[in-house]
């Protein structure tokens, strides 16, 4: 007998199990069959995933963690749908959506904000992976403040530099600089963390600059200095010099050989390739109007 047929019989098992639980909740009864059909739906979810039937799994687990929520189980009724949407994830992505975002509604209750934060996460991941920043920003934003509340400022600053990174993506600079800036100030005082902040100050800075704002991105690279000695003596401070001089100079040349020279030694990621471009167009932009 093929693992489909098995889950079948397990499903068709657990969906007449509660027809007759409807009745005998009538009568005060029933809580027992929900279990046991939650157990049976179970079964046939991992029969449909062995058979690699994703939607079917997914349909079972969700079905099992409705019984667990009729049995009253909140924790087997959140865990059931975090297997469903692990199912879904495999092809129905809106699906798993739900079910995670069902699943997070219970763990909240229960007061398990660090599972709720982690799945929340999940979702903000799946709309990056399916190209949606907005959603992605606003449920990346969401799992920050689970994880800040839950004291983990490592996993909430992970989330928030995702959301600046793609803010800036879709030109909210402001919004970019705000959370850069911030990382690196909660991260000066941390041996472990103050690595980044060059980091930080650099993407914080080119963000500026990409918004057309010299003198903003002068005045800010003066306060990072002061904020942390070691960043005056980094490549990334000196490249963020040599480019406000090139843009204060209109010279695309002395950019150009700039960003090369650091790129040599650093090689750039594509998202600061991208903000370099849009800040040699304000150079180009000034030059034409010359």
């Amino acid at each position: 007998m093929s693992d489909e047929v098995k889950a079948k019989e397990f499903f068709d098992k657990a969906e007449k199990r509660i027809k007759g639980s409807n009745i005998l909740s009538f009568f005060g009864g029933g809580s027992s069959r929900f279990d046991d059909s939650a157990s049976d739906f179970t079964k046939a979810g991992n029969l449909y995933k062995m058979a690699k039937k994703w939607d079917q799994a997914g349909c079972c687990f969700q079905r099992a963690a409705e019984c667990y929520l009729k049995a009253n189980s909140k924790h087997d009724t959140a865990q059931s749908y975090v297997m469903a949407s692990n199912c879904y994830k495999k092809g129905n992505v809106s699906e798993a959506v739900i079910c995670l975002k069902a699943a997070i509604e219970y763990y909240t209750d229960e007061g398990r904000f660090s599972i709720a934060a982690k799945h929340q996460k999940e979702i903000a991941e799946i709309y990056e992976a399916e190209g949606d920043l907005d959603q992605a920003i606003a449920s990346y934003q969401i799992a920050a403040d689970f994880f800040e509340g839950e004291n983990s400022t490592v996993s909430s600053h992970q989330c928030l530099l995702k959301i600046a990174l793609f803010s800036a993506q879709l030109e909210r600079y402001d919004k970019a600089i705000e959370i850069y800036e911030h990382v690196a100030s909660a991260s000066l005082d941390n041996n472990l963390t103050q690595w980044g902040c060059k980091e930080y100050f650099l993407r914080a800075c080119l963000c500026y600059l990409a918004s057309d704002d010299l003198v903003s991105a002068d005045r800010a690279l003066h306060r990072y200095r002061d904020m942390q000695a070691s960043f005056g003596n980094s490549r990334e401070c000196r490249l963020l010099e040599d480019v406000i001089q090139s843009c204060r100079d209109n010279n695309v040349e002395n950019f150009t050989n700039a960003v090369a020279d650091f790129n040599s030694i650093s090689p750039l990621d594509a998202w600061k390739t991208s903000i370099l471009l849009k800040v040699k167009q304000t150079i180009t932009r000034e030059e034409s109007v010359a």
